[in-house]
């Protein structure tokens, strides 16, 4: 089985990535299942009630909702925890960097304590934003998910993209922290075919990961489509290092066990 713990769609002008085009993409790729991952607050972006929609006309595509930190309220938390416990949405992600925000922010802490009660996971970006997207980077160093990790170390995280380009730093929060795990999505250059080159930086870059955290046994294959080719984007996941069980943990254990898939 084969779990894409991490894929948008997009309306953006010029680029209509839709449910219709993941379910494809995954068939091409021999992928299973796909976490959609809500982005309301950007232009074109996909709110969390439709990423509900989505998930409730296409099983194979499961639904994580997200945060828009500008209108954070009690009300928007409990919204979220609603769906949660009525099997809507899997999980929750948080766009530090991309909204004026730290992961640490005391705003933010009511959710946290909800979500580790509970068990939902939160997502956070972390590592580089997308081109052409204003916002700032310190902002989305995974350093700062040490300090949730910290205050909740039963809260079940996952930092996007293995923190890139800083993934050693990514790693250092994963040693110390055994509730953050991290996706390996969005490392290569988007809307271009991933090249030899690339590949072979990716291993390197996520061996620097091995070395520090011990293993692969808390990362989760993930790809960012519609950014990326499925297909390419797991034929470059395929070329890591890993032993027969980090494969299972990797590109589905992991994913069906942290955001609770009942698959």
């Amino acid at each position: 089985m084969i779990i894409d713990a991490h894929t948008h769609n997009s309306t953006e002008a010029g680029r209509i990535h839709n449910a219709q085009d993941l379910i494809a993409s995954m068939d091409e790729a021999g992928i299973d299942y796909s976490l959609l991952i809500a982005d309301g607050f950007v232009s074109g972006g996909t709110t969390t009630e439709e990423a509900i929609k989505i998930s409730a006309e296409y099983p194979r595509i499961k639904a994580i909702g997200s945060v828009t930190y500008a209108t954070l309220d009690a009300a928007q938390i409990r919204t979220l925890i609603n769906y949660w416990r009525a099997g809507k949405i899997y999980g929750v992600k948080l766009y530090p960097g991309y909204e004026n925000f730290y992961p640490s922010d005391e705003r933010l802490l009511p959710l946290y304590a909800r979500c580790q009660e509970i068990g939902m996971p939160i997502i956070f970006h972390t590592g580089f934003l997308m081109v052409g997207f204003p916002g700032l980077l310190k902002q989305a160093h995974p350093l700062n998910v040490d300090d949730v990790a910290s205050a909740f170390p039963a809260l079940k995280i996952v930092m996007a993209h293995c923190g890139s380009p800083w993934i050693i730093d990514a790693a250092a929060v994963a040693l110390r922290n055994k509730n953050v795990y991290t996706d390996v999505s969005g490392y290569f250059k988007e809307f271009s075919p991933i090249t030899r080159s690339a590949v072979d930086s990716f291993i390197q870059d996520l061996n620097e990961w091995r070395s520090i955290v011990g293993d692969f046994r808390r990362c989760l294959f993930a790809t960012d489509w519609y950014l990326y080719s499925q297909k390419e984007y797991l034929g470059a996941v395929r070329q890591l290092p890993l032993s027969e069980e980090e494969k299972d943990l990797v590109f589905w254990k992991n994913a069906s066990e942290v955001f609770g898939l009942d698959l």
